[in-house]
């Protein structure tokens, strides 16, 4: 299945990587790119539902062999899974230094639910049970902090608070 994200329309809510992470992914442009090429089977159901919760209608599905795809998908875009993260967070979680004790908080008053946190960290953040994101848990494993700094710096309104 071949999915598309029109960057003028998008506006990089974050919806999509907060939902299907596996496909989608905020990237170093700003908007949604496209991770899984062709999008497995799996996938196909919650990617319809995605697309139908885009709230700018910037997600576009089509039917299509995996070599048509693979030719109109921009370079970098179709990387896999495991390319959503930097390289450079691979070698931070083994640094001896690190604070284990990182507790962080979401703003309420200026979280808009747009669900990048969610998106990044997974783990960590959700927005399941309320219209703003809330965090899962109390002090934050070391192997996690990489992502909740990068959640942070993604926020668009500077709702998550580390402490440390």
């Amino acid at each position: 299945m071949k999915v598309k994200v029109d960057q003028d329309l998008c506006i990089a809510c974050g919806i999509c990587e907060g939902d299907l992470p596996e496909v989608f992914h905020i990237g170093d442009s700003g908007f949604a790119e496209v991770i899984m090429c062709p999008v497995e089977a799996d996938f196909h159901d919650m990617l319809q539902q995605v697309a139908e919760a885009c709230p700018t209608a910037a997600i576009q599905i089509k039917e299509a062999k995996c070599s048509e795809q693979k030719a109109e998908t921009p370079k970098g875009a179709c990387r896999g899974a495991d390319a959503s993260k930097p390289i450079e967070d691979v070698s931070t979680n083994t640094n001896p230094e690190r604070n284990v004790n990182m507790k962080i908080k979401v703003v309420e008053d200026l979280c808009i639910g747009c669900g990048i946190c969610e998106g990044i960290a997974p783990e960590v953040f959700s927005l399941e049970t309320e219209p703003y994101a809330v965090v899962l848990l109390e002090a934050i494993p070391e192997e996690l902090q990489a992502d909740v700094r990068e959640a942070a710096d993604a926020c668009p309104e500077a709702a998550i608070e580390i402490e440390e």
